[in-house]
């Protein structure tokens, strides 16, 4: 889903010329890096760090913990960090900045932190249709 998110991301290109920053499918173990440079945002464009993220079928976003707190780092560092979500399943997309981005975490925190099955990685449950609300709010 992250591979399709991005050349969404890249096609679209919101915010106009891009470059990438975080990492592509690095062929070395990273599980020894700091969770901040593990999770460092994907692109650098018009004043923002953006992290992409994709999301299938079940309507979920699914943040996990780590990325969160390295992003509220990334945040802090002079630059916006925002967020580009693709609906794989709707073929739609959201671009998130992070005042809203704190207040879907907020509610994804208060929906209950839920558990990766596959590697017991803890993560915010953040429905789409909360971010169609969110942007449809915001549009008014």
């Amino acid at each position: 889903m992250g591979d399709t998110a991005e050349e969404v991301f890249e096609e679209v290109a919101p915010f106009g010329n891009l470059i990438r920053l975080g990492w592509n499918r690095p062929n070395i173990y990273m599980g020894d890096m700091s969770i901040v440079l593990k999770h460092m945002p994907d692109y650098y464009s018009g004043g923002y760090l953006i992290e992409v993220m994709g999301m299938g079928r079940d309507g979920i976003l699914k943040l996990k913990l780590d990325k969160w707190k390295a992003l509220k780092f990334w945040n802090g560092t002079g630059n916006e960090v925002a967020l580009f979500v693709w609906n794989s399943s709707l073929k739609e997309y959201a671009l998130i900045q992070w005042v809203h981005l704190r207040r879907l975490v907020a509610r994804g925190r208060s929906a209950g932190i839920a558990v990766f099955s596959s590697d017991g990685n803890e993560y915010y449950p953040i429905q789409w249709n909360w971010i169609v609300d969110l942007c449809r709010a915001e549009a008014r």
